[in-house]
């Protein structure tokens, strides 16, 4: 290399270094000009383009470098990074790892290919290349934010708590670190405190705009709709057309009841993010809202150029199946359906076995304990009331309905039962559920009031609080114990119809049985003998409300539900659908209007196709008849 040759890509990186990344591009492009095929000039103008997000640019010139020399470890690196920018994950993931091969000494691939494992959904592997990172530099601050947040994912919190702290300690003024500590507390419903690190990274680092919607986001869960609002106006005067601001923007003004701005909202999202598909998703299901045929064009072209992440390759699919049903072409519907839960059963497999030790273990612990500890139980407070059952069972028209009283404050879908599980499990050092048979009269008490003091004080004024999480199901045993004036309402509806309307929509990982028809036919029976379990352990405290009674004669059933529990009727319940209140649910465009019968039987737009679903469930278990397909 010639002396002119090596000063213009010294020049280049210096140039680079201090931020000027117009005059450091001319100077790689002038070294280019001299040796169209140097090696240095072509990696330096890659990262260039790496750092500056021209991840297309960036692989070109990579790639170009590799031809000439193929082994160079830091090449590999850098055409990781542009892949990741890409969206390219699997390919990011290769060129770490043989990055990693050529040069097993560098904590800083490790990292960034732990922050790819976990876009892929992988937290679990991406801890051990974070610990092989730290292992080699401890001081890697970045890297131990970037483990705490691995570890949230992987629901390791008391180590996530540890690694986000050590990442605050070596670094306090790493803004990353306070949000995913943020992250850390949020996932323990510990709003207060998750929004005032969030507010502490948004600090730090003004333009901060992740920290900023996650501080949306608390907002809205904090029922401060207005301040959650204000705070996405601040994100969008920042960066007009951020594309996930705008997505939660349109979740926030649909639970709100604004459909039609949740609708430009969500619009304004993928004209910034063409293949968001989860903005795709949430325009689609808005009910009532017709998508057009340019929407559909839209979104097929996105489909069929393939290359999208999974995540994203699966909005896709169950918004094109929302829209297909709008056209009443349910087969071309329940294709993309099928392709939508495919993606989700590869990402997560169910376990039936794994399902059934849990549900029976559940009932046998809490049985256990019951009869351990004879005499008074837990703290005697009426106010909890769970509204419960399965997914898609009509929870959500519960909760609106009971809300609606004015002697009921419902706090929506919450946490705090499956952290009542967790706290079980640091205070007897077992495994849930086995421990809770080991739980002492005294720690019920504990555990009681420690489930009330989660909630909000505003909600804590009423005569009773709704928690309407469908699958505390699972916890009534621990709640029944535990608070043993609490009530529990548990909603239900046609078997078929509540498994298709399941899975149908896009589940998270905690319900991995929502993705195959076999599988939600083999949960539901185990969740139908449970719900049964629970009766007979608390005669008395368990309502059981049908979805189909409800939406044929709502005055009937509102009374009946009030009576349970002690409260004279009002008829300001049966305008349940003109309540202000934030409704956090899939079912927010659906529980703002009066009710509505058209969805009672709509599987059988797709029974052809749910014969797999029919024959997995006991039908001898059931209140319900076994349908009679093809007539």
């Amino acid at each position: 290399m010639n002396d002119s040759l090596r000063s213009t890509l010294e020049n280049g990186y210096n140039l680079m270094q201090s931020g000027n990344a117009a005059r450091a591009e001319n100077q790689f492009l002038a070294a280019l000009e001299q040796d169209p095929d140097n090696v240095d000039a072509l990696n330096l103008l890659g990262v260039l383009y790496v750092n500056n997000f021209r991840p297309e640019d960036a692989i070109l010139c990579i790639n170009k470098a590799l031809k000439y020399a193929p082994n160079n470890a830091e090449s590999h690196a850098n055409l990781g990074l542009a892949h990741t920018y890409q969206g390219q994950l699997d390919k990011a993931v290769e060129h770490f790892r043989r990055s990693i091969r050529l040069a097993p000494d560098n904590p800083m691939t490790y990292n960034n290919l732990g922050n790819v494992l976990r876009e892929q959904g992988k937290p679990r592997d991406a801890i051990r290349e974070y610990e092989r990172a730290l292992g080699m530099k401890p001081d890697f601050g970045m890297c131990w934010s970037n483990f705490a947040a691995a570890l949230n994912e992987a629901e390791q919190r008391k180590a996530a708590h540890r690694a986000v702290h050590r990442a605050i300690e070596l670094e306090p003024d790493l803004a990353q670190a306070h949000n995913n500590r943020g992250d850390i507390l949020l996932a323990e419903a510990r709003y207060k405190e998750a929004l005032e690190s969030y507010e502490t990274a948004a600090r730090l680092s003004p333009k901060y705009t992740t920290a900023m919607i996650n501080m949306a986001r608390v907002q809205r869960d904090m029922d401060s709709p207005d301040a959650a609002l204000a705070t996405l106006n601040r994100v969008l005067e920042i960066e007009p057309e951020n594309p996930q601001a705008r997505h939660v923007l349109g979740v926030l003004r649909e639970q709100m009841g604004d459909k039609s701005k949740a609708a430009e909202a969500f619009q304004a999202a993928i004209d910034a993010a063409p293949g968001m598909g989860v903005a795709h998703y949430h325009l689609a299901q808005i009910r009532g809202r017709q998508s057009s045929d340019e929407e559909l064009e839209s979104m097929r072209e996105q489909w069929d150029k393939g290359g999208m992440r999974d995540h994203d390759r699966m909005y896709f699919a169950f918004a094109l199946a929302r829209v297909y049903e709008e056209r009443e072409a349910y087969d071309e519907s329940y294709r993309f359906i099928a392709e939508g839960n495919a993606i989700k059963a590869r990402m997560l497999p169910y376990d039936d076995e794994d399902a059934g030790r849990f549900l029976d273990g559940l009932v046998k612990s809490a049985s256990g304990l019951k009869a351990a500890v004879p005499g008074p139980q837990g703290f005697p407070d009426p106010r909890p009331v769970f509204v419960l059952g399965m997914p898609r069972s009509g929870t959500s028209l519960t909760e609106q309905v009971l809300a609606s009283h004015s002697d009921v404050a419902g706090a929506g879908e919450l946490s705090y039962a499956y952290d009542m599980a967790h706290r079980v499990r640091d205070i007897t050092g077992q495994a849930f559920p086995e421990n809770v048979k080991l739980l002492t009269a005294e720690q019920l008490r504990d555990l009681g009031e420690y489930y009330l003091s989660r909630h909000q004080p505003k909600n804590l004024a009423a005569a009773h609080v709704v928690d309407k999480t469908p699958l505390n199901f699972q916890y009534v045993g621990l709640l029944g114990l535990a608070l043993p004036g609490a009530r529990f309402i548990h909603c239900y509806r046609e078997p078929v119809q509540n498994c298709f309307s399941i899975h149908r929509l896009p589940f998270d990982k905690k319900q991995a049985y929502a993705h195959s028809q076999d599988s939600l036919g083999l949960y539901y029976n185990r969740y139908w003998r449970l719900m049964q379990a629970w009766k007979q352990m608390f005669p008395g405290r368990v309502l059981d409300v049908r979805y189909e009674d409800t939406v044929q004669d709502v005055e009937s059933q509102s009374r009946r539900m009030l009576k349970f529990l002690d409260l004279s009727f009002e008829p300001g319940v049966l305008e349940f659908y003109k309540s202000r209140r934030l409704v956090k649910t899939p079912s927010a465009s659906q529980v703002r209007q009066p009710i509505y019968q058209d969805a009672l039987q709509s599987w059988r737009r797709y029974e052809k196709h749910l014969g797999p679903l029919i024959n997995a469930l006991d039908w001898d278990l059931m209140d319900y008849e076994r349908p009679i397909v093809g007539h």
